[in-house]
């Protein structure tokens, strides 16, 4: 495509951000639907003036190099704060605490006998050997590990035991999905990196990426598209948002959108048949993530985290207690802990269409049963329930994402997590990657 064409993007989120911005970098006119109030996708932040944190992706890695780039571009350093992530293993009544990076730690896990603790050390260290051959947030690396589920891989690879020990709170607590649903190309890249993980946050939430990446485009939030038809050599957007509905012209258009809402409003004749299946195909699950206020003092001497593991069948996907977490992360009255709690798929399903009163009663009743020693009274804060959460990483997505990255050209071109890995450098690199597909040029 020629410089100087005008382009809409369909999505503020980090995938549609990053689109955008490296579209208007290269000298191209612009235009960001964004059919919700703010943007930042599910890096979205909660604040109601007396309480403030994140309410989706709330941390990034040392190893999201393009997140780290922009944080330098940017010169958002000294927004970054580095999370200490000590929590808790909970199996029924037996409790574990565990730290990333902590071979001490890591050696005294009472789940684990010692062969399974050797195993574990060596195969992680061959992982790391193999890092440049691994990379969470690129297809085609990850296609070459796609060839089994998680729950197999593990099984099979290192022990029962490290599986439900280790690999299962290690997934199903971010993800919410089961791994025995799922590819095991993004543990094995996770795995790679574990010796040496770190994470971080940012003081102003997690979607200050998007905001930067916006900050010189023309944005429509609360702009809902409806429709995308090809208008003899245009692409013609119909949209509607408070005033009433209406069209536009593009030359060309960037699907920065979850891949349900890309069929919904792309008209089938725009889409090849390969990139029609791939769509159609996927699967998202979903989560309902409730939050509260407690007192302080009640629950000063918890974990951060709370991760169910073992054989337990528990609906908690994982506990998070925030000013012990990261005070400067998040804003909360003196003497009160904000407290959130993640449901997994399935119970998440359960409780989407549930009143507000009954899904904090219940909601906090799951969290007592998983861990006694939270404090009986609470003040409802919010609650955020997503039908689709995050798309599932099925066995041989990432080959099928691979062929539709590597087939893709022309004016219309996709971009999000579910064509890369749900994470916040997926999401941005699949942006990237969109807009020099668009542009014709090697990002």
């Amino acid at each position: 495509m020629e410089d100087n064409k005008k382009i809409a993007v369909i999505g503020a989120g980090p995938s549609g951000s990053a689109a955008a911005y490296y579209l208007n970098k290269n000298g191209y006119e612009v235009e960001v639907y964004e059919k919700e109030d703010f943007i930042g996708g599910r890096t979205h932040g909660f604040d109601n003036g007396e309480v403030s944190f994140d309410t989706g992706a709330s941390f990034f890695t040392n190893f999201y190099p393009l997140l780290l780039s922009l944080v330098k571009e940017f010169e958002l350093d000294d927004q970054v704060i580095e999370l200490k992530r000590r929590f808790g293993l909970k199996e029924k009544d037996q409790l574990a605490e565990f730290e990333f990076g902590n071979i001490k730690a890591f050696w005294q896990l009472p789940f684990l006998t010692f062969n399974d603790k050797i195993t574990m050390i060596r195969k992680t260290l061959l992982l790391s050997l193999k890092r440049g051959q691994l990379d969470l947030a690129d297809p085609g690396k990850l296609s070459k590990f796609d060839d089994a589920t998680i729950a197999d891989w593990a099984k099979n690879y290192l022990s029962d035991n490290i599986y439900q020990y280790c690999i299962k709170p290690g997934v199903e607590p971010f993800w919410y999905f089961s791994c025995e649903d799922v590819s095991r190309a993004m543990t094995t890249a996770l795995q790679g990196r574990a010796a040496d993980a770190k994470f971080y946050t940012f003081k102003n939430g997690m979607a200050c990426i998007s905001r930067k990446l916006l900050a010189n485009v023309t944005l429509y939030n609360n702009c809902e598209v409806e429709k995308i038809e090809k208008i003899e050599n245009k692409y013609q957007v119909s949209f509607k948002n408070k005033k009433g509905s209406d069209t536009f012209l593009y030359d060309g258009v960037v699907m920065a959108s979850p891949a349900y809402v890309a069929k919904n409003i792309l008209h089938k004749d725009l889409i090849p048949t390969q990139i029609s299946n791939f769509i159609n195909s996927q699967k998202y699950v979903s989560n309902l993530h409730v939050t509260y206020l407690v007192d302080q003092d009640q629950v000063k001497d918890l974990l951060a985290y709370y991760y169910p593991c073992g054989k337990w069948k528990s609906p908690i996907a994982a506990i998070v207690l925030h000013k012990i977490k990261a005070i400067n992360s998040i804003k909360a009255p003196n003497n009160k802990e904000l407290i959130s709690v993640y449901l997994l798929n399935e119970a998440s399903k359960e409780l989407l269409q549930s009143p507000k009163e009954e899904v904090f009663e219940k909601v906090w009743k799951l969290a007592k049963e998983f861990e006694p020693l939270l404090p009986g009274k609470y003040e409802p804060v919010a609650f955020f329930p997503r039908k689709n959460a995050i798309p599932l990483h099925e066995v041989g997505r990432y080959k099928n994402a691979n062929k539709i990255n590597q087939s893709l050209k022309g004016n219309l071109v996709f971009a999000g997590d579910y064509l890369s890995c749900a994470t916040v450098e997926g999401a941005l690199r699949s942006g990237r990657w969109a807009a020099y597909k668009l542009m014709n040029k090697n990002s």
